[in-house]
């Protein structure tokens, strides 16, 4: 959430080259919300699956930085993750257990001087560099056998559907909710948000004409409210945190 016009995120690129020169680095997004972990562990979960083993995702949306929360490097499908324990790695864990989570508490993997608020610069880019150069994870502090979770990722149920919730609003203003397309089945929906309702699921945008709110499953496997041509959120005013509600056409 560092945003990319400032010095923030060159200066932990330059902690990254320094120990572990021969590093590629990979810009996914520095435009999540600030303090928003939700927006962050979206971003993380959506794209994970899209990188090779072996992978080293460094991730940074610290509210709680210089206290005593946690930092950790999990490693879980074939990848690692280093980032702050606050629930930024739930969406990955929805799938995926994790093989080992070590505290990072080495202080001489650390910079020399570590700022109270910039830790991803001076304690979690080093780390991931160690990682980067094949270092060895023990080397960061002791194993963990806990992590931080998010409950928002999991939709609650009742007997007329499901209650979701929007994860995410996308640079479209297609609002991401937390249903998964696959949970859907072959059941028919009536989807209810902002006191207007949807009377099915569509394939793409273009099954309806430009300007129509629709339902669809998106590219990453959630359910999305749309607008063809048009922004959804503005139109309904909604975003992360918005009730969403799916009703099986059988319920009364």
């Amino acid at each position: 959430d560092f945003g990319a016009n400032g010095p923030y995120v060159a200066a932990m690129k330059g902690v990254i080259l320094s120990i572990a020169p021969h590093a590629h680095l990979v810009d996914v997004s520095h435009s999540v919300t600030p303090q928003n972990i939700l927006e962050g562990a979206f971003i993380l979960a959506s794209i994970q699956e899209w990188f090779p083993p072996g992978t080293i995702h460094l991730a940074v949306v610290d509210p709680g930085v210089g206290t005593e929360r946690r930092l950790v490097a999990v490693s879980a499908a074939r990848q690692w993750f280093v980032l702050p324990d606050n629930g930024i790695i739930g969406g990955v864990l929805r799938n995926h257990d994790p093989d080992g989570v070590w505290r990072i508490t080495n202080p001489s993997l650390w910079r020399p001087k570590v700022s109270h608020t910039f830790h991803g610069r001076d304690i979690l880019a080093p780390a991931a560099a160690h990682l980067a150069g094949d270092g060895n994870p023990d080397d960061l502090g002791p194993r963990e056998t806990t992590l931080q979770r998010l409950d928002c990722f999991d939709p609650a149920e009742d007997r007329l559907g499901l209650i979701g919730e929007v994860l995410f609003r996308d640079s479209f203003g297609n609002l991401v909710t937390n249903v998964p397309g696959e949970r859907l089945g072959v059941d028919r929906w009536r989807i209810e948000i902002k006191g207007v309702v949807l009377a099915d699921i569509v394939r793409t945008y273009a099954d309806r004409p430009s300007g129509t709110l629709v339902a669809l499953e998106g590219s990453a496997g959630w359910v999305e409210i749309a607008v063809v041509n048009g922004d959804a959120s503005r139109r309904l005013e909604a975003g992360p945190g918005t009730t969403v509600r799916f009703f099986r056409e059988s319920a009364q």
